[in-house]
């Protein structure tokens, strides 16, 4: 079965997502080891990041469950079907560590000491290794298979599936950590996925929030760009 999207073109929207996924949790470590005992302020402050990046995550992998990887084995040569139960091993994992984040986020919200502090980065080290891997082995292996076995309905159905399960106010925020580096043909997709109506306000708009909040979290509008894990 074959894609009837450009060539390419869900390679680049994935590539984006996962850049933004690798840069967002690259970050974390630096930001939450950079939070005082008892600064309950800026505890709150990184806690909402970390919340709403674990969100994306999750419901971006979820999507994925629901519309890739059964179609890939169905469709594919059957050779192909360790790869496929590999990334599926990955997304239990990185689902297993994104409760274990949430909550001990929840504790350190709560009581913003040293102890839940230090138990959030042990959390993150793991989650953040395991993603990595993940997001290299799929971008590596797996999208060449999309572009030859998903069709752009099915492509289609998996974002807006996504972006249906984040709460509707974050949306432009969300936008704007996926374009802060994304390619600008997968850009011009996301904006294309919007009413008509929408599309020039959330174009304008989605890069602000990005850039107020990452002016709020990091001290600079440009932060670094697809960071890699904190060690």
């Amino acid at each position: 079965m074959t894609a009837t999207k450009a060539p390419g073109a869900m390679t680049r929207e994935m590539r984006m997502v996962h850049t933004a996924l690798r840069r967002e949790f690259g970050l974390m470590p630096k930001l939450v080891a950079g939070v005082a005992e008892q600064d309950t302020q800026r505890a709150a402050l990184v806690a909402d990041h970390l919340e709403l990046v674990n969100t994306i995550l999750h419901h971006h992998h979820h999507a994925e469950d629901l519309e890739i990887w059964p179609n890939l084995l169905e469709r594919c040569p059957t050779d192909v079907a360790p790869l496929v139960y590999g990334m599926e091993r990955h997304h239990e994992r990185i689902a297993f560590l994104g409760v274990d984040l949430t909550d001990a986020v929840a504790a350190w919200r709560a009581e913003p000491n040293t102890a839940h502090r230090d138990a959030v980065l042990a959390v993150l080290d793991p989650l953040i290794t395991v993603l990595y891997e993940h997001l290299g082995a799929e971008e590596d292996y797996v999208l060449p298979l999309i572009e030859r076995h998903i069709t752009a309905a099915e492509w289609d159905t998996m974002v807006a599936r996504g972006a249906a399960e984040l709460p509707a106010e974050k949306l432009p925020l969300v936008l704007g950590i996926m374009m802060y580096e994304g390619d600008p043909g997968a850009v011009e997709d996301a904006l294309g996925n919007l009413p008509a109506e929408a599309r020039d306000t959330v174009a304008e708009l989605a890069p602000r929030l990005y850039a107020d909040l990452a002016e709020t979290l990091h001290g600079t509008r440009t932060p670094p760009k697809e960071s890699t894990p904190a060690r």
